[in-house]
């Protein structure tokens, strides 16, 4: 439970807002209170989302589904509307974690407790079917551990029997950890066998703390779900059988929900509400009551562009630093190992360099041509709003599912040069930049990645041409653009999303400029100099020099934001160095003899592409940790100028020489395990003069080769 953020409302209706209770992608869940004194959890839609009537329609079938569903096992309905400026639904508050939180906090759930959390889970699945419906999103977080048994919750996917498709794209709706196969192919006989396999994948959660088919990547998680077998290691023997059942991949191989129910006998109850368990609710429910009683704190009011408190930050950038500390906790997987991937000091690292010898690639899992109506492809990224791909070309953008190659919609716009970004893609929202010498050179598209729908922003009239795009605080992006009258430097602009108004300006004073953003500052970056300004005011916080010869011979790789600090390679002066975002000292430099340069933080590590391939360095110390290289195979031309990482696998490309028809024959890319893993290549010919593209998510790779986008999932 939070206090209230600038910007949140302090009423809903007749509810009187009094905490946050969490966030997600669509919306934010209040603490709320009736005017008959009831506490409420209050779901309220995001504005971007209220604009979108076809996500109201969905919403109204949310509330019209939960007043439909009564029963012991999950929580009322109290309220809701979906035709409000804001769409909102108040159900009961239940002072309990969620299974996710108490599996993490207090470990899995033995067997009578599980026997327990079933009965439960299927009377309330029998409640849900009873009225019509399907939930289609039993998971974890959406199961609250009460003391008086499971509360099943959130109906926002759940739809009619009988109904058809929710959605008129197709989209993949649901949990992929948690989907039954039916949901994946959408086949259109999604019924409530479909419960009955997530069912069981969360009962197998409960039991070991990992669902069914793993912990992988979302793609990973669908191929196994549809093909892999499940593990039922750890779950207690009585209970495997039918389990196993439940898992199915064929609707009728299911057991019915009378059957699941009738094999949980005996159960207790009071089985599944452990000691620990009782004293998390308690103190739930006491929390909820001092905060109830207490006096209510309105939301604090939203600071403006140019507000600053006298002789400290502004309030946007305290806000700013407050959400970045929450990201790094959650990321980091809790406080003590935050603590440790934070501290700017460290032992020194032993050096533990290593080759790895290169197998042979895996087959593509699924090839899509690009759209002959748009020209040929040319980026490629992975929107953060899971399993969403960004693939750009000359005149506009596509957008894929991930899991399937399925392409999703394509949108007729013009971007950026062949060899300048074109947009950036940060969080759920692409920002497409409009070409040079064209009437939409000034102007930004603002495309959500999971449905293409778009918007524009235009900016004054003295913006010739629209550089890079470096990162968003709230609702202001950060953009390098060349401005008239200032020949070839680029001006860094803040730019309000909603309205396209200018914030403030930062000239740059030199041609060649990257940044990046955090919660509360944009950090930015020239042929020389590093500054660091305030995100609210562009006011310069601090200057760093990191190189004082020859400008004309001077090169720097993009920034890079990892615990605190700020990396790049430069060949200026052939090093690779870190500087502290707090007040922008140099933390360490080395030198870097195979034109290294960031590709991304990796733990405590921040990894790096050579020519002939990755390595890890501490973050904190710039020891080398470990490496990954071509060997035995030597790749003479591993750029890195496309490359791609994650926790588990990074990718890099290599490019020869273009001949007369603008394709480059000896291309391709370079893909290593970030741990012991196998490293391997892809060889074949890059189109328009380019060279692959990549994206990396979990252990799959995203390649085009500007022509076919391909997907390789590696150990497949």
């Amino acid at each position: 439970m939070h206090p209230l953020q600038a910007g949140d409302p302090g009423w809903i209706g007749e509810y009187r807002l009094l905490a946050r209770l969490g966030a997600g992608g669509m919306g934010t869940v209040f603490l709320a209170r009736s005017p008959g004194a009831r506490l409420a959890a209050l779901k309220v839609v995001r504005p971007e989302f209220a604009a979108d009537e076809g996500f109201r329609a969905r919403f109204r079938r949310e509330i019209a589904a939960a007043r439909r569903v009564s029963g012991l096992y999950t929580a009322p309905v109290l309220d809701g509307d979906a035709d409000a400026p804001l769409p909102w639904l108040a159900v009961r508050y239940v002072a309990a974690p969620t299974l996710a939180e108490a599996v993490t906090a207090i470990g899995p759930i033995p067997e009578a407790g599980l026997r327990s959390l079933g009965a439960g889970l299927a009377e309330a699945l029998q409640a849900v079917h009873a009225a019509g419906l399907i939930h289609r999103d039993l998971k974890p977080r959406n199961i609250l551990l009460a003391d008086d048994g499971p509360k099943v919750i959130d109906f926002g996917i759940s739809k009619d029997v009988d109904a058809s498709r929710l959605t008129g794209t197709g989209s993949l709706v649901g949990t992929p950890a948690f989907m039954s196969p039916e949901q994946i192919t959408d086949s259109g006989g999604i019924g409530p066998a479909s419960d009955v396999f997530s069912l069981a994948g969360v009962l197998v959660y409960a039991a070991t703390g990992v669902g069914p088919f793993g912990a992988a990547d979302s793609a990973s998680l669908l191929y196994q779900v549809m093909y892999g077998e499940p593990r039922l290691d750890g779950v207690p023997a009585s209970l495997r059988e039918l389990l196993a059942a439940c898992l199915d991949k064929e609707p009728a191989g299911r057991p019915e929900l009378p059957a699941v129910l009738e094999a949980f006998a005996p159960s207790d109850p009071a089985a599944l509400i452990s000691l620990a368990l009782r004293r998390e609710v308690a103190a739930r429910e006491a929390e909820a009551a001092a905060v109830s009683s207490g006096p209510v704190a309105p939301p604090p009011p939203l600071p403006r562009p140019d507000e600053t408190a006298a002789g400290g930050p502004s309030r946007r950038r305290v806000l700013g630093l407050a959400a970045v500390a929450t990201v790094a906790v959650v990321g980091a997987g809790g406080g003590a190992t935050a603590w440790a991937l934070t501290r700017r000091s460290a032992k020194p690292v032993r050096p533990a360099p290593r080759a790895t010898g290169l197998v042979a690639a895996p087959t593509p899992s699924w090839i899509l041509a690009w759209p002959g109506d748009l020209a040929d492809g040319l980026g490629l990224s992975v929107s953060s709003a899971g399993g969403i791909l960004v693939w750009r070309g000359h005149q506009g953008f596509c957008g894929v599912e991930a899991a399937s190659g399925r392409r999703l919609w394509t949108l007729d716009r013009p971007t950026g040069g062949t060899f300048t970004p074109g947009y950036q893609v940060f969080g759920n929202t692409i920002f497409g930049l409009g070409p040079a010498d064209t009437a939409e050179a000034h102007t930004i598209s603002i495309i959500d990645a999971p449905t293409g729908a778009v918007r524009s922003i235009e900016l004054p009239g003295d913006v010739t041409e629209l550089i890079d795009a470096y990162g968003t605080i709230g609702d202001t992006v950060f953009v390098g653009a060349s401005v008239r009258h200032t020949g070839e430097q680029t001006t860094v602009l803040a730019v309000d999303i909603g309205s396209g108004r200018v914030r403030w300006r930062f000239p740059s004073d030199s041609d060649s400029v990257s940044g990046v953003a955090d919660g509360a500052s944009l950090y930015v970056m020239t042929s020389s100099k590093i500054f660091g300004l305030d995100a609210a005011t562009g006011a310069r916080r601090w200057t760093h020099t990191w190189f004082t010869g020859d400008l004309n011979r001077s090169k720097a790789y993009p920034l890079k934001l990892g615990n605190g600090l700020l990396f790049f390679g430069a060949t200026g002066d052939a090093s690779f160095q870190a500087v502290g975002t707090r007040d922008g000292a140099l933390a360490w430099k080395k030198p870097a003899d195979d034109a290294q340069r960031p590709v991304l933080p990796l733990g405590p590590a921040m990894v790096m592409v050579g020519q002939k391939g990755f390595y890890a360095y501490d973050q904190a110390s710039g020891a080398l940790r470990w490496q990954q290289t071509s060997s035995p195979v030597e790749l003479d031309y591993l750029t890195g100028s496309s490359y791609g990482g994650s926790s588990r696998l990074l990718a890099a490309t290599f490019t020869g020489s273009s001949n007369a028809t603008h394709v480059t024959e000896h291309a391709g890319f370079f893909a290593a395990g970030t741990g012991d893993g196998p490293a391997w290549t892809h060889w074949g010919p890059a189109y328009d003069s380019g060279e692959w593209g990549l994206a990396v998510s979990g252990s799959t790779v995203y390649a085009t080769d500007n022509k076919r986008l391909y997907c390789f999932r590696a150990g497949s």
